[in-house]
């Protein structure tokens, strides 16, 4: 009887030992398929940012390209009004207007960019915080 129970309790200990055995590769097979998870969402993620921050810097070129274009459009018909003034003070006052205007103009074209640039920012960054809130205990920032 005392062989039958030693036996028993080796089957035990082995059926035991074969249920660990079975936890930890499936752990580990869990951990491996969240790793590769893990892996492709930031690759997928990195790509996404990387083509946004492309278009981002592509539509601020555009803005800032267009200021130009209305700058030296600007320059153009001051030109074309100095020679038409009919004396100094009028040109002097055209000039000054031009310069009040050239200002309001240049800081409203730096309101916008700024405002493009944080859009653009944020629609960069927004693929790699969505995998980051995925993974963190608390959302990123």
């Amino acid at each position: 009887m005392t062989s039958n129970t030693t036996t028993a309790r080796k089957q035990t200990k082995a059926d035991s030992t074969k249920v660990e055995d079975a936890e930890v590769i499936s752990e580990t097979t869990n951990t491996v398929a969240n790793a590769s998870k893990v892996a492709t969402g930031i690759v997928g993620a990195t790509f996404t940012a990387s083509r946004k921050a492309v278009e981002g810097v592509i539509a601020v070129d555009k803005s800032l390209l267009g200021y130009v274009r209305a700058s030296a459009s600007s320059y153009v018909d001051l030109g074309k009004e100095t020679f038409r003034a009919k004396n100094v003070e009028e040109l002097i006052n055209l000039y000054a207007a031009n310069a009040h205007a050239r200002v309001e103009a240049n800081a409203a074209n730096a309101r916008e960019v700024v405002e493009l640039t944080k859009e653009k920012v944020t629609e960069t960054y927004a693929p790699v915080k969505k995998v980051l809130d995925n993974y963190r205990s608390s959302p990123a920032a």
